[in-house]
This record gives structure tokens, sequence and C-alpha cells, in this order.
């Protein structure tokens, strides 16, 4: 729990949830202007050791550029999954005039949540959204009311797999990342790469792809990977035969075959 103020409201409220089996409280304010790299790293630390989640969702306070804290859940240890950013359809015009990091918010997006669209009609919104687009035409957009969204999209949970015991040609899986259809928002998994000892960790995220290189117990394990977006059954077939093209067979490669 990130707390700004001098009294900790958050934190109480969050101690009293049924779900909650331990909380942290930083509170000489938002961790990433306040708090320094090697508290941040215990704080991370702790969590992972506690718990040891799938998925940690930090959320900042309203105030913090999105920036400084990627580069810190990078330095800790972590890949960077995604960053959403709640825009408030009703005020927004007002906050882009009065606050440099409102715009720093909306440009770093991989995901807008156009929250509070019952309070404006359509024109506004409209507007709103070209605005958005203007400012960041690569990130996702959702329309809201009180925040209501499903999550498996943000967090992706909903998935449709790849799986192959052949290793890939990293330019090859590289330019395919890039010219994946926008109605890919996710993918992620783990792949292995023709000459290479260590496997790679690759995320996506509307548009944005990043690979971290990791080493596995089975050096031949496969590759697997997952891709969530929208009405992605009807690309299945398309997305499979991109990645089969990225293969390389290593028996016709050492020419047993």
């Amino acid at each position: 729990m990130n707390e700004i103020g001098e009294v900790g409201i958050d934190g109480k409220v969050i101690t009293g949830l049924a779900n909650v089996e331990k909380m942290v409280e930083l509170s000489s304010g938002c961790i990433c202007c306040s708090i320094d790299d090697y508290r941040f790293d215990l704080a991370i630390q702790e969590i992972i050791e506690t718990t040891r989640p799938h998925l940690v969702i930090i959320e900042s306070t309203g105030l913090a550029d999105p920036e400084p804290l990627a580069y810190r859940v990078k330095n800790a240890g972590l890949g960077l999954d995604g960053i959403i950013t709640v825009v408030d359809a009703a005020n927004v015009g007002r906050q882009l005039g009065e606050t440099a990091v409102a715009r720093a918010q909306i440009e770093a997006a991989d995901f807008l949540v156009v929250n509070k669209t019952d309070l404006v009609d359509g024109a506004a919104l409209a507007a709103v959204e070209r605005r958005l687009a203007r400012l960041n035409p690569r990130a996702e957009r959702f329309r809201t009311v009180r925040g209501a969204l499903d999550s498996e999209v943000l967090f992706a949970t909903g998935v449709a797999t790849y799986r192959s015991p052949r290793p890939l040609r990293q330019e090859a899986f590289e330019r395919f990342l890039t010219r994946l259809p926008r109605v890919v928002l996710r993918a992620k998994g783990i792949v292995r790469f023709a000459g290479r000892d260590w496997h790679a960790l690759f995320n996506f995220t509307c548009g944005r792809h990043e690979l971290t290189w990791i080493r596995l117990e089975e050096a031949g394990e496969e590759s697997q990977a997952v891709f969530i977006g929208r009405g992605l059954e009807r690309l299945r077939e398309r997305i499979e035969a991109e990645l089969a093209a990225c293969e390389v067979d290593e028996e016709r490669r050492t020419g047993h075959a």
C-alpha cells in the first residue's frame, strides 16, 4: 500500500478486506519519487518471497510519472507487462491543461481506460478519444463506467496457445511480433532460439515487445506462447502458420533428414 498523505486511510481499508493476507505500507509518498531503489527492491522481494505471485500489480498515485516506475520495476528483476492509465472522461481536458504528468501518463500507457463515460455526451466523448489518439496512437482504449471492465485483456488471463519443440529464428520471430494484427493486444511466452543456449521470455503489449534471457534446466524445452485479443479464433491459423515459418527444422539443418 503506497500512501502519499499523512494519514494512511487506504491502508486501513485494505487490511479490512477478506482476501488480504498481509499488507506492507510505504508511507513516505509515491513509490516512484519518494521511495529509493533499495527500499523499493526490498518491498518487491518481500512480496515475492511471501506470496510467490504470478503477477504483481502496482497502483501508483494519480500524481505519478509512469516512466521512472517502469524503470524501477525492470531494475528490481521483474518483467514489465503493461502500463494502464485511467482517464477521467469528464475532466481530462482540464487535467491536461493543469499538469504535465497527465500527458506523461497518457503517452506512456499501453491501455487507456476511459472512465466516467456516463458523465459526458457522445460528442464530448468522441472529442476526448480523438485527443487521446493523437497523444498515444498505439494504446488500446476501453470505455468504462465506474471502472467496470473485464480484466482478462488488461492482466493477460484469457489465452489462445502455441507450442512447438522446434527452435525459432530470432530475427524472423521479432519481425513476426512487429507485424501482429492490431486485434492482438497481448502475447507472451518462453521461446527457444536457434544457436542460443538460453531461452527468451518475451512480452508483447499493444505493439511494444521486449525479450529477456533466462536459463532453464532443460536446454531443449519447447517454446510456448499465448496470444490474447479480440476475435483471435479467426486468426489462429494465420498466427500459427507465421510462427511455423519462423521455426528451424533441426534434423534438416544437420543433414539427417
